[in-house]
């Protein structure tokens, strides 16, 4: 399984994280999946030079629904990172072998919208990601609210109970 590490960060590669997770389980590159991230040149550019020493690659998600099944049949280990719950749910629909894969979703950071609901520190989501997380959810994946190894994780199954809990207040 070349994926180790699957991620929702709408940063996507940024100091904190690669300080923080890099090291946590192995890395030899980091595959960034975002439409936006792909399709703007500079943007793309900056993520690129973000971290030199790691081979690191952004992809639209259509392009990543050709370049995926090789990375995820490689021997070397990637982690794989996406701006959203949206775009991965897409994602995993597009390429069903990275179901099998990775079975873990870490979510980063969601940063505070209008209407979104906190579900832990640093992570809001709104009423139109709920879909997307059911879907992940449903398909098997265990997803994890958690911005740094060393902090508490709050699980999908508790930050619904916090969604549910703010949708009656």
């Amino acid at each position: 399984m070349a994926v180790s590490f699957l991620r929702i960060d709408d940063r996507l590669i940024h100091g904190q994280m690669a300080a923080s997770w890099i090291g946590s389980s192995p890395c030899d590159g980091i595959v960034v999946i975002d439409d936006d991230a792909a399709n703007n040149e500079m943007q793309k550019r900056v993520l690129l030079s973000i971290l030199p020493s790691v081979k690191t690659w952004v992809f639209s998600i259509e392009e990543a629904t050709q370049k995926l099944p090789k990375v995820i049949e490689s021997q070397k280990q990637y982690y794989v990172i996406a701006r959203n719950a949206k775009g991965l749910s897409r994602l995993v629909t597009a390429v069903p072998e990275l179901r099998q894969a990775i079975s873990k979703v870490n979510v980063g950071p969601l940063s505070k919208r209008q209407d979104a609901i906190p579900v832990n520190k640093g992570q809001s989501i709104t009423s139109e990601e709920i879909p997307a997380f059911n879907h992940l959810a449903g398909l098997g994946f265990n997803i994890e609210f958690r911005l740094l190894p060393d902090t508490v994780a709050v699980s999908w199954e508790s930050a619904v109970k916090k969604l549910d809990g703010a949708n009656h207040d």
